[in-house]
């Protein structure tokens, strides 16, 4: 019988009482888990309920025993106000634990201000967890905008880890944080005072650089978190010059994405002076791909700075984080096996006091009291260092895999954006193969209609001489109707007449009558007369029009000026 089926989805509530224990059952049968079945001598049953599926495989038989709600608090950031001094950070919360007033705050306001002393009073406080570092108020962003989205995203994260912290949950200094009306003003705890003064922050230092040559500072006996702390010695600069490391490449790509701009408006100004065509429009397009790279190199740097630069320096923040939580854990261990021997003290005190002849009740009872209070805050200081211990292991472990989450996500990210330039980049490389093969191979034929398209001075320089012109051929038409006969040059060989008097004609020389018109001042043969100049009566042949000659712009305003 299929329990999830829907015919016998109500199988686990009998519709018959069970029957007695003195009359066994015929053949053994299955039956599904269900409720306890009646007593035998009352055979009274459990009341039903119409559609209750009972108890199935599906469900679990503490379902109904886990009733009790999960403790939760939820932060969200609603948005930054920035103004000349500081930044405010908006944000709403809810929650179920019941040391707080209420379970909803809307529109709660704090300064960032505020949000860095509530982290430095938490660490304080609560040498148990690990806290972490407090997000800067600036990023590297182009833009404010996108700034303040970067800024929103991290506190948002920030705040996050804070609340699921469940040491912090139970901390009254985070409900104070969350629900105070009129601004938040920590008050630091008696432990925090020998830390005040600056000689006692000299002496911190003296001991730090004294602890590398000597072994000084208290035994620890917990292995786990003694390499934690060595491992975060070593990370926290290291982050610190990766961080550099990433500044450094930033101006390292911008200066060659100068050098790339400076590279492209050379190559564009030297395609000017190229009379290859072909080459010419590979140098213009060279350049011009340089210049793309250099807004493409902009690009990546402002991308590596939020990525890469931004992240690594927060985890150096965060590493110097863990560590002072370290030491101060190793500082109240140190008080704890200070606590010890003064207990040790005490008592051996009291057993020289036993031991004494003359025993003076007096001292007897203030050293039997020394000696309890000692060993009570001998006990207090070991049970404490116990519970930090324990609660640090589990704090380590998580703040190991937020780092990790952390770095991964922003190597990933940098991977992401690395391959989109790099495709980028290739891509504008490859628009430049068809130009580069075409560089030393002969330029195309123009095509017909550009072949053409010829300007008429250079038809009237290819132009042939007329055929009249040539030596001992008659014209044989029309001159062509180009202006008058002074405003052209003659065509090279040409044999050109010249008025000559009747004196100084050849006696013997035959006179020929003239074939074409005649000018009528001089008597001599017109070849180059416009047409309508010519009279119906002078016109003779074929109209054939000769090419004009060229036309001598220096010669024809000379003859103009003079009258011809």
């Amino acid at each position: 019988m299929d329990p999830l089926s829907p015919a016998n989805i109500n199988a686990g509530w009998s519709s018959e009482p069970a029957p007695s224990l003195s009359a066994p059952p015929p053949q053994p049968q299955l039956q599904p888990p269900g409720p306890p079945s009646p007593s035998s001598s009352t055979h009274i049953r459990d009341p039903q309920v119409y559609g209750d599926p009972g108890t199935t495989i599906m469900s679990s038989p503490t379902a109904s025993q886990s009733d009790k709600p999960v403790p939760y608090l939820r932060v969200r950031i609603g948005g930054l106000d920035r103004n000349r001094k500081d930044l405010l950070i908006r944000y709403d919360a809810s929650t179920n634990l019941p040391n707080f007033r209420t379970t909803l705050y809307r529109n709660m306001q704090r300064s960032y201000v505020e949000f860095q002393r509530f982290a430095e009073q938490v660490q304080l406080c609560c040498p148990q967890t690990i806290i972490p570092a407090l997000p800067p108020p600036h990023t590297s962003a182009a833009t404010e905008e996108e700034d303040d989205r970067l800024v929103r995203m991290s506190l948002q994260k920030w705040f996050s880890r804070i609340c699921d912290d469940p040491v912090l949950q139970k901390e009254d200094e985070l409900r104070s944080f969350i629900e105070s009306d009129f601004g938040y003003q920590p008050v630091p705890p008696p432990s925090a005072r020998r830390n005040g003064s600056s000689s006692s922050a000299a002496s911190q230092v003296f001991n730090a650089a004294l602890s590398k040559v000597v072994r000084r500072g208290p035994l620890d006996d917990d292995d786990e978190i003694q390499s934690a702390r060595l491992a975060l010695e070593k990370l926290e600069p290291a982050w610190t010059n990766a961080a550099t490391a990433v500044g450094n490449l930033g101006k390292a790509r911008k200066a060659l994405a100068t050098a790339n701009q400076d590279v492209g408006a050379k190559l564009i100004a030297l395609a000017t002076d190229e009379n290859d065509i072909n080459l010419a429009t590979a140098q213009r397009k060279i350049g011009r791909v340089y210049d793309q790279l250099s807004n493409m190199a902009g690009a990546q740097i402002a991308s590596e700075n939020v990525i890469l630069n931004d992240s690594l320096a927060y985890q150096g923040l965060n590493a110097r984080a863990a560590r002072d939580a370290l030491a101060q854990r190793t500082q109240i261990l140190e008080d704890s096996q200070s606590a010890t021997k003064a207990a040790i003290n005490k008592r051996r005190n009291v057993e020289r006091l036993k031991g004494s002849s003359s025993i003076n009740p007096t001292k007897v009872d203030d050293a039997i009291a020394e000696m309890e209070e000692a060993n009570a805050l001998d006990n207090r200081l070991t049970s404490h260092i116990n519970n930090i211990s324990a609660n640090l292991h589990s704090a380590l472990r998580a703040h190991s895999r937020n780092a990790h989450e952390d770095v991964a996500v922003s190597l990933l990210e940098h991977a992401r954006m690395s391959i989109i330039f790099n495709r980028q980049i290739l891509r504008e490389l490859e628009a430049l193969r068809p130009d580069l093969q075409r560089i030393g191979t002969t330029a195309p034929p123009p095509p017909a209609h550009v072949a053409n398209a010829v300007s008429p001075l250079s038809q009237h320089a290819a132009a042939p001489p007329p055929l009249h012109a040539q030596a001992g051929a008659p014209p044989l038409g029309p001159p062509a109707a180009a202006g008058s006969q002074s405003m052209f040059l003659p065509a090279p060989g040409a044999d050109v007449p010249r008025p000559q008097s009747a004196a100084g004609a050849a006696p013997g020389a035959p006179q020929l009558a003239p074939s074409g018109p005649v000018d009528p001042l001089t008597g001599l043969p017109v070849n180059n007369m416009a047409q309508s100049m010519i009279l119906p009566g002078q016109r003779g042949g074929a109209p054939v029009r000769p090419p004009a000659r060229r036309l001598d712009e220096r010669k024809a305003a000379k003859l103009l000026a003079g009258g011809f």
